[in-house]
């Protein structure tokens, strides 16, 4: 790993830490300025029902996935996220939860 990747993870850490996203179940690298995200991601603080049905149980929808994805490639150095993420799949430019 080097210095560079080191501070890409300090970095998305950050932003996780920010979205409030519960990192127990998350794991994620820096490797050559390409972040991978695997796990489950869930957040903190409960959220309020609304009805979202696009959101799953732990109060994370696609406006959501998109914000952190947005966040996370605007830090220095990074070329592209992949996300391998329980219950969501990448589909074009949106997401789709299959509800796990």
């Amino acid at each position: 790993m080097t210095v560079e990747d080191m501070a890409i993870n300090r970095q998305v850490r950050h932003v996780l830490a920010r979205n409030w996203v519960n990192l127990q179940k998350l794991d994620f690298a820096a490797t050559h300025g390409a972040v991978y995200m695997r796990g489950r991601l869930g957040l903190l603080r409960a959220q309020a029902e609304d009805g979202n049905r696009d959101k799953d149980r732990a109060g994370v929808g696609p406006k959501f996935m998109n914000h952190l994805e947005k966040q996370i490639k605007r830090i220095d150095g990074v070329r592209n996220v992949t996300w391998q993420v329980d219950g969501w799949q990448r589909t074009g430019s949106g997401w789709l939860h299959y509800g796990v």
